[in-house]
């Protein structure tokens, strides 16, 4: 059997869009090389839902589990499925978007959901961080209700949380994320 691993991350930068437009990471000398230090070395400074991120069950239950209680092997997946859900700006993912895939969703342990929004991510990183497609709280009824088996998905959005639909987002994680194992990888 041939393994395949697929690093689904982008690098972390200072130039890194952050959800609404919200700070992005700061770099801070604090002794360098160049200005006759021994070494050189830094502050590294930036909010823990920027770049590709995990949300955990504790990012909107206070009950759930953190990040970091999880092994690594919970992040290692099996049956990854994409699909394909194009959105424009600001729309939500809807039950409707996904019950054509429904029973090949049901097969999978890890849903990849690509929009297509990931264009803008390095073209236009305003509309990246500000106009991003999002999840609506029905569709993550359905995710939950349809699909018991499913441990995590992913976006290639900013956030699960459309900007312009926070409310919605916020239903959507706490569905997603209340009460069990699940995961939430954004950007």
């Amino acid at each position: 059997m041939l393994e395949m691993l697929v690093l689904l991350s982008h690098k972390l930068t200072i130039n890194t869009p952050a959800f609404a437009g919200g700070e992005s990471m700061k770099i801070s000398p604090i002794k360098e090389v160049e200005k006759g230090a021994s070494s050189s070395s830094y502050n590294l400074s930036f909010q823990n839902h920027i770049g590709t991120h995990l949300d955990a069950p504790r990012h909107f239950d206070p009950n759930g589990k953190p990040l970091s209680f999880y092994s690594l092997d919970k992040f290692v997946y099996n049956n990854p499925l994409i699909i394909d859900v194009p959105k424009q700006c600001s729309e939500l993912i809807e039950p409707r978007d996904l019950e054509s895939f429904r029973a090949k969703i049901s097969q999978a342990d890890l849903l990849l959901l690509r929009t297509g929004f990931q264009k803008y991510r390095n073209s236009d990183e305003e509309k990246y961080a500000t106009l991003n497609p999002g999840v609506s709280s029905r569709a993550a009824r359905y995710i939950l209700d349809t699909f018991p088996d499913l441990k995590a998905m992913a976006l290639d959005t900013i956030s699960l949380s459309a900007v312009q639909n926070r409310e919605e987002g916020r239903e959507a994680h706490r569905l997603l994320l209340r009460g069990r194992d699940f995961f939430i990888l954004e950007d």
